[in-house]
């Protein structure tokens, strides 16, 4: 009986070991086949963001790499400061507080539309598409031309009392036109997102409902909403990540004209249009490598208590 017990205990001994031998060479395999991946974004993306916090603490300009002097936490403490970093601030965060929920409806709505039985719903999820892969540079520049004083949108707004003026030229105006410039430009994509998500619905839970004598409201309200929480959370994160790192729409609309990043009085500055400013206008690179991580730390706030908000609805 011993015998047999010391050749059990072996051969599990012999089997662990074949085990460990398989399982090191899959994780050198699985290693191997990482190694280019690691190496591109140790090379593009780690160590950019590890210097970069690096001279966030430093009085830092390419134009002088050599004079460079460390200076603490205090480009932190002037950005907190900073009267015009604060409006960046306010002006992306209003940006997110009304564009987020007005692209998320029309979105859902437009999907909803063209998930249905219409005439032509390709044609319209091509024109729906179109903005969002048309260069955001391009579709500024159109949308500053439609906004022109005497522009054809303009003379259309002047029906319901609003100015024949310039919008990109009047602080009033100008960042509502951002506003409008960057729903128009962002529903195509997550109306195609919801389309996706509709069309995982299964067919029987609508056929059931009418049955019972629900309406298309009731419906829409009572099924597809609630199966559509996951693709609602994946459309109000990315339009919040999309919303905090605005910039191109912006920069065309405040630049218009040959005027300064921000024009007419901050009221189109956005965070990341403060800090290209700095960091390329002035060559502030520390002053706007701390603005970037301020804006990273916005930036994963927001996705936290997006995700904890989600998460207990879901188990609500």
């Amino acid at each position: 009986m011993q015998n047999v017990s010391t050749q059990t205990r072996a051969t599990n001994v012999k089997g662990k070991r074949k085990i460990s031998r398989t399982r090191l060479k899959e994780i050198g395999t699985g290693v191997f086949f990482m190694a280019p991946f690691l190496l591109i974004a140790g090379i593009f993306i780690f160590y950019p963001i590890l210097y970069s916090l690096q001279i966030s603490f430093q009085n830092f300009s390419y134009l002088n790499p050599s004079a460079a002097e460390w200076v603490g936490l205090e480009n932190y403490r002037k950005l907190l400061q900073d009267t015009t970093f604060l409006t960046a601030i306010w002006n992306t965060v209003k940006l997110l507080i009304i564009v987020l929920p007005i692209q998320t409806i029309i979105s859902l709505v437009l999907a909803n539309i063209l998930n249905s039985k219409i005439k032509g719903k390709s044609f319209f999820r091509i024109v729906f598409y179109l903005p969002y892969i048309t260069s955001p540079i391009a579709v500024g520049a159109v949308m500053v031309y439609l906004f022109n004083q005497d522009g054809l949108v303009t003379r259309f707004f002047t029906l319901f009392g609003l100015e024949n003026v310039a919008w990109y030229t009047d602080g009033d105006y100008a960042f509502y036109l951002i506003v409008l410039i960057i729903i128009w430009t962002q529903i195509g994509f997550y109306t195609v997102i919801y389309l996706s998500g509709l069309q995982s619905i299964p067919e029987d839970l609508y056929e059931a409902a009418r049955i019972d004598g629900a309406s298309r409201l009731q419906q829409f309200l009572h099924i597809t909403v609630p199966l559509l929480k996951p693709t609602t959370f994946l459309v109000l994160f990315m339009g919040g990540l999309a919303t905090l790192q605005i910039f191109e729409q912006p920069y065309v609309v405040s630049t218009t004209g040959g005027a300064l990043p921000g024009s007419p009085g901050d009221s189109t500055l956005t965070m990341v249009m403060y800090l290209y400013t700095q960091a390329f206008k002035y060559f502030e690179m520390g002053y706007a490598s701390a603005a970037a991580f301020i804006i990273f730390v916005m930036i994963f706030s927001l996705t936290v208590l997006q995700y904890l908000f989600f998460e207990r609805k879901n188990k609500g």
